[in-house]
């Protein structure tokens, strides 16, 4: 279903707790990219909430880290949209071009050196603040 991702990102929560909870940190050197079809008017709201949840576990993107497709604004037909997409050179491409890029970036992260640094929670989810009180 449309909401399909969201279920998703309930269960990867547990990615999160470990950063914030035992600071452990579960995703490195991982890649994430995205292919997105459905309603024009939801594919960039997806993007965006994909985009930020996996950054915020750890995960690194290539340059344009997602292709969508729809339609149009009239063509809210999940069946058609996918029959679309299996149909179309250019998609595949497009697709292709996605998978390059991330294997790209994943072996740059793999062979590159990046440095360990310590996680500094300040503003996330159970991270207690120090606040003096006022006199």
């Amino acid at each position: 279903g449309n909401l399909s991702y969201y279920k998703m990102v309930e269960r990867m929560n547990c990615i999160q707790n470990q950063e914030t909870i035992a600071n452990r940190h579960l995703m490195k050197n991982k890649v994430a990219a995205f292919i997105i079809t459905g309603g024009q008017d939801n594919i960039q709201a997806v993007a965006g909430q994909m985009l930020g949840f996996f950054a915020e576990v750890g995960c690194q993107f290539a340059q344009f880290p997602y292709i969508a497709h729809s339609r149009g604004w009239s063509a809210e037909d999940m069946a058609n949209n996918v029959r679309a997409v299996q149909r179309s050179q250019e998609l595949r491409e497009g697709a292709r071009g996605l998978v390059e890029r991330s294997v790209d970036m994943a072996k740059l992260m793999i062979t590159g050196q990046v440095r360990e640094i310590e996680l500094v929670r300040g503003g996330r989810k159970a991270h207690e603040l120090n606040v003096q009180a006022e006199p």
